[in-house]
């Protein structure tokens, strides 16, 4: 109707209603995951609703504009299995008769997370939609984020996992959306293991080396819809995940990837990376206001910034490299692209300037290690010195018999270079690299190799350990914000906390036990009692143990006195000793990156 993209589609859902049960009384509700099922006592009936494994989309073609509030035909061959498992949990169900049997439509989303917030392409349009048959429970918190948000113009608090822009254009796709919600449906009930991956709707985006890759025994991982190699098998290896909550069946290849970062080279594809173009005659005047670090850099220099709200949070976390006088480019988190695009457009003003997403046009291959440099220097006549091109600046290379733009940075604390790669050029680039780096002992990496080796130096992630609700300087990140610049977003509530004090620190952790494992949301305690949850975690491979963050609360504690205290860290029921620290665990210094 208004022209808004709202990836939803319809699924058959089921429950009955059990004739009355004479003594039934009000009982707890209780869900069986494994069983697909949930029971609740309706008014002295028992009632069982279902999220069967494989759903039943409906009217994939669209609903009927007469369709309001009705109800679809019965199914009992689909709903039986549920049904039978059922009474053997509740005998007292296969005593009762059937009320009634319902079956009627339910929208869901393709990442069971329900869409809420303004519209991005059209503002003051907001939407509430795909709650995936929790409607009920979520109805209070999603209307009263939708009042302040609408009062006060923007998000009250981080709510990206439900925020409507992280929404892709092609998700309404009928096929997309058939296949993946068949799945989803079921999976609201499932073990969410950790690096769970979707079975359905895979393929649809795919990186220039895709193919490249995927010879050479990648496993790939999905996100926004795009393949990305997260693991490489070994040779006779099954190129799949075993999913469990210990140790996975590719813990040992990601090491061995991690290793080779660390000690040789490291290649590994980043072209699914957000890139916006932003050009006119004011692109320096306009990145300095969306910014919070200096944008009056020259040609070829890379800046590591924050995009600020009014309250000093982070809203984007990205490197701009200016590429001339009047053309940046803005590098952005995969799945953020859309949403941080929206953001920059909805504060250009009377600034002349163009946003352009311009993510498939450049390939984009890592090539990270010690070794790094030599690699480069096999395939272009370009000189890689720091003298002509020290860590943080970008130069048009020769790579082969193609071109290409080199960034000298790194997300995971080791000498490297991204090279940015004409798409139609991208598989002459990466069979020239492969082939001079055999002699150099060169290794595929993937994403899980990445967040390791990230998490060790310390590097934040976003979505996890920064968001539009966490304060740039509590963050650890007042580095890269320069007040010294006048009137940029965020920078009288920078000033506001520089002189009020932090309230809290993000800091790291290492389990003292190796044995142990991190992945989010694990309590933190300090002297034993409760301060925090961990904001993202991984094995740290090089440290040997497992690597987390966190915020813990610092209100009037200098940094020595937040780090005193005895820190544990929660795992499953049992507590782990761990050090905490404000510096990078892995090469604090950064001489690694600037060797």
């Amino acid at each position: 109707m208004a022209g808004v993209n709202v990836p939803l589609q319809a699924c058959e859902h089921f429950y009955i209603v059990s004739e009355a049960i004479e003594g039934l009384t009000e009982l707890p509700v209780l869900r069986v995951p494994d069983e697909c099922a949930y029971y609740k006592v309706d008014a002295g009936k028992m009632m069982l609703g279902a999220f069967e494994p494989v759903a039943k989309p409906w009217a994939v073609n669209g609903i009927p504009d007469n369709f309001e509030f009705d109800q679809l035909p019965e199914d009992f061959d689909h709903f039986e299995p549920i049904l039978e498992a059922a009474c053997n949990r509740v005998p007292l169900l296969a005593e009762a008769g059937i009320h009634t049997f319902f079956n009627g439509p339910e929208s869901f989303t393709p990442d069971n997370a329900y869409y809420l917030g303004e519209a991005p392409d059209l503002a003051g349009f907001f939407v509430a939609a795909g709650f995936n048959s929790i409607g009920i429970q979520s109805a209070g918190g999603a209307g009263h984020v939708l009042a302040q948000w609408m009062n006060d113009g923007e998000r009250p608090f981080d709510l990206g996992d439900v925020d409507i822009l992280r929404a892709q254009n092609f998700q309404s796709n009928q096929r997309y959306l058939t296949s993946r919600v068949t799945e989803s449906l079921g999976l609201l009930y499932a073990d969410h293991y950790p690096y769970r991956q979707k079975a359905t709707a895979r393929g649809v985006r795919r990186t220039a080396f895709h193919e490249h890759l995927k010879a050479e025994g990648a496993v790939f991982g999905e996100i926004g819809g795009w393949e990305r190699a997260n693991w490489y098998a070994n040779p006779g290896q099954e190129r799949e995940y075993k999913y469990s909550w210990g140790r996975q069946n590719w813990f040992e290849n990601s090491a061995a990837e991690h290793r080779a970062v660390r000690e040789n080279i490291g290649m590994y594809d980043m072209s699914s990376f957000g890139k916006i173009r932003v050009e006119g005659p004011d692109a320096e005047a306009y990145m300095n206001y969306i910014s919070g670090a200096q944008m009056s850099v020259p040609a070829g220099k890379i800046v590591y910034t924050q995009f600020l709200n009014k309250r000093g949070g982070i809203e984007s976390d990205v490197t701009v490299t200016r590429l001339s006088e009047t053309v940046y480019l803005v590098v952005t988190p995969a799945v953020t692209r859309p949403a941080d695009q929206t953001w920059m457009r909805r504060h250009i003003g009377d600034f002349r300037v163009v946003l352009t997403d311009v993510t498939v046009a450049e390939a984009v291959l890592a090539v990270m290690g010690p070794n790094s440099r030599a690699l480069l220097a096999a395939v272009s006549p370009n000189n890689f010195s720091n003298e002509n091109n020290p860590f943080g600046t970008a130069q048009d290379i020769e790579l082969g018999m193609g071109i290409a733009r080199a960034h000298r940075v790194s997300y995971v604390g080791e000498l490297g270079w991204e090279l940015y790669i004409p798409a139609d050029m991208a598989g002459h680039a990466f069979e020239t690299l492969w082939e001079a780096g055999q002699g150099l002992g060169v290794k595929l990496c993937g994403m899980h190799m990445m967040d390791s080796c990230r998490i060790e130096k310390a590097y934040r992630h976003f979505g996890h350990d920064i968001s539009c609700e966490d304060h740039v300087l509590e963050a650890g990140l007042g580095f890269a914000v320069k007040t010294d610049k006048p009137n940029f977003v965020g920078r009288d509530a920078v000033l506001a906390k520089r002189d009020a004090g932090l309230s809290k620190r993000l800091l790291q952790f290492k389990l003292k036990d190796p044995s142990a494992l991190l992945y989010h949301h694990e309590a933190i305690l300090r002297d034993g009692e409760f301060v925090g949850y961990t904001s993202s975690g991984n094995y740290g491979h090089t440290l040997g143990a497992a690597i987390g963050m966190g915020y813990v609360p610092c209100k009037g504690q200098s940094a020595a006195e937040t780090l005193a205290g005895t820190y544990e860290i929660e795992v499953a029921g049992r507590r782990f000793s761990a050090t905490a620290s404000l510096a990078p665990m892995y090469d604090p210094k950064s001489e690694r990156t600037k060797a």
